[in-house]
């Protein structure tokens, strides 16, 4: 179970919870850059997404309907 109360994910744990299945880092990472995905921070060459972004991003996508 991924802990979704740190401030902090790693794609690998967002794609966990996303529930993406075995290539789900690697959509995370199209997502990325096609712009379609949750916010992100770049921190060298490591990639963290606040969760509070990332609940924000699923609202949005839910409210689409």
């Amino acid at each position: 179970m991924i802990e979704t109360r740190r401030a902090w994910a790693t794609p690998e744990q967002l794609a966990e919870w996303l529930q993406l299945g075995s290539q789900g880092a690697r959509k995370l990472r199209t997502m990325r850059r096609d712009g379609t995905g949750p916010k992100f921070l770049t921190v060298g060459r490591e990639i963290r997404y606040a969760w509070v972004d990332v609940h924000a991003w699923c609202a949005a996508r839910r409210d689409r309907g």
